[in-house]
């Protein structure tokens, strides 16, 4: 589920351009000097520069630099995550000296590592070549884009030389302001104890990956492109059952294009289990239960998909003038009232994918050809119908919905791999992952999800 939810992620939420920015953190304990082979090291310390605090590693009064094929690196301990259009863009203050002026090819570099440091995303790529006219002990302000990186990969920013010379080298390199157009992972409670925490220290574009537990927590969710992601709705727990805090709801999205995915939202008993105020908010794969109202939308341009919506008073409360999101694949079910809308109800919204809609345990489920979907449309008021109601609560890898993902799911998966729309093979049903062609995704998530049943 975990690496599912984080394909979610990557696919529908990061930015696709250079505009999204954030500082690199300027404190010693927030970088990682090398340790292998054993006694090789650089020291890393702050600096004051005309740019604002920086940082600084040199090898000077040490017995060697740690070396990853003959490069000396500190770098950051935060782990960054590639956008769709496949670069990055790094920009900040750099200088670099080396005390060893006899020898040449004398430039600092930047590289991405990955994350778990067993090699290069993307090697030297020079900040400062003394060839090229840049004096040691100078400050020069750069930009720079690593591109051709594969979207969604996880990697981490270094610095360090790049001339391939052996380990008694006498060098230093600084930067300060270094700014990167990328999105961060940040992990809760590795890094930050709570997910209120995380989000206050989130910049827009990040990803807050809470890993499972059980959380008391009221949150709101405030910056715009923000993916706040729990490890599944099964073990990832919001539990708003604060007693001096029960009028106000478990998620309170007020940012715009906000990915809420991977949670069991429970016990809002005065309020929301999610409300949602900005548009282009994405809800999906969440458990909302026991709460006044399961999800409150204001907004508009939304999706809310895979979720299930049960035990509350009023399982989807919407605006009067909501319009133009798309409700499907959610399962609804022993709420006072599936769904609420505010009067007078003039949005129209999509309660289906074209093939595919929701479940409703108030429609009678009659299925003549075995298709999965109801036969009879399910009416939520004149202007919005889900003409494809589903016969069971949804299940992934339940292609026929029949409450189990068993071979006959997967054989339908295999019978129609390589198709697409218009292809005479193609099965709407089939395309797990909604992106109109059937391939190795889908055949593995639902082989992933083989043996599972409501």
């Amino acid at each position: 589920m975990r690496k599912a939810l984080l394909f979610v992620s990557l696919c529908v939420v990061l930015s696709a351009s250079y505009v999204k920015g954030f500082p690199i953190g300027m404190q010693p304990n927030l970088w990682t000097k090398g340790t292998l082979p054993a006694n090789h090291y650089v020291n890393i310390s702050p600096i004051s520069t005309p740019y604002g605090d920086g940082m600084s590693v040199n090898t000077v009064g040490y017995p060697g630099a740690f070396e990853l094929y003959y490069d000396f690196f500190a770098y950051y301990d935060e782990t960054f995550i590639v956008p769709p259009n496949g670069g990055i863009l790094v920009s900040g203050y750099f200088s670099y000296n080396d005390a060893t002026p006899q020898l040449e090819r004398k430039y600092l570099a930047v590289y991405l590592l990955r994350e778990d440091l067993s090699g290069y995303l993307v090697n030297a790529t020079q900040v400062l070549n003394y060839a090229q006219g840049n004096q040691p002990g100078v400050w020069y302000y750069r930009s720079l884009v690593l591109s051709g990186l594969t979207p969604g990969e996880r990697c981490r920013i270094a610095f360090g030389r790049g001339d391939l010379c052996d380990m008694d080298r006498k060098l230093e390199a600084s930067w300060a302001a270094v700014e990167m157009a990328s999105s961060r992972i940040l992990e809760v409670p590795s890094n930050y104890p709570s997910i209120h925490q995380a989000i206050a220290a989130a910049s827009a574009g990040d990803v807050i990956q809470v890993a499972a537990g059980t959380y008391f927590e009221h949150l709101v969710v405030n910056k715009d492109d923000l993916s706040v992601i729990g490890e599944g709705s099964g073990t990832t727990v919001v539990d708003a059952w604060i007693e001096s805090e029960l009028a106000a709801p478990a998620f309170n999205v007020t940012g715009k294009n906000v990915l809420l995915s991977g949670f069991m939202i429970k016990n809002s008993l005065l309020a929301e289990g999610i409300v949602a105020y900005g548009d282009g908010v994405r809800i999906m794969e969440n458990d909302v239960s026991n709460c006044a109202i399961g999800v409150k939308m204001l907004c508009s341009d939304s999706r809310i998909v895979k979720n299930s919506v049960h035990g509350n008073l009023a399982g989807i409360w919407m605006s009067s003038d909501v319009e133009n999101c798309t409700f499907n694949h959610n399962s609804l079910f022993n709420n006072t009232q599936h769904v609420y809308h505010q009067p007078p109800s003039q949005g129209v919204n999509n309660w289906n994918n074209g093939c595919e809609g929701n479940f409703w345990d108030n429609l009678t489920s009659i299925d003549n050809n075995y298709d999965g979907i109801v036969d009879s449309p399910y009416r939520i008021n004149a202007n919005n119908i889900d003409n494809y109601p589903l016969m069971s609560r949804y299940l992934c890898g339940d292609i026929n919905h029949d409450g189990k993902v068993d071979i006959g799911d997967v054989a339908r998966v295999s019978g129609t791999f390589g198709s697409y729309p218009g292809h005479p093979n193609w099965n709407p049903h089939a395309d797990i992952n909604e992106d109109e062609k059937i391939d190795i995704q889908d055949l593995a998530r639902a082989c992933a999800c083989f043996g599972s049943h409501l």
